[in-house]
């Protein structure tokens, strides 16, 4: 059985702060899904994958951590 492992809170939590090295590895871990997804008849659309990166990084960057 395959189980999701979600990315860890830290870096999360660094990503947040801007950390560019967890925020690749942000992008790194939710690579394979979003490549996935943009899939048609075999074919990947980039443009609207590159769309979902950036709203990625823009969702991480603005979401509030209050611990």
């Amino acid at each position: 059985m395959n189980k999701y492992i979600p990315p860890d809170f830290e870096t999360i939590k660094k990503a947040n702060a801007g950390d560019s090295a967890a925020m690749q590895k942000l992008l790194a871990h939710y690579n394979a899904y979003i490549m996935f997804f943009e899939k048609y008849n075999g074919v990947v659309n980039y443009v609207h994958a590159e769309e979902i990166r950036t709203k990625l990084i823009k969702a991480v960057l603005e979401f509030k951590i209050d611990r």
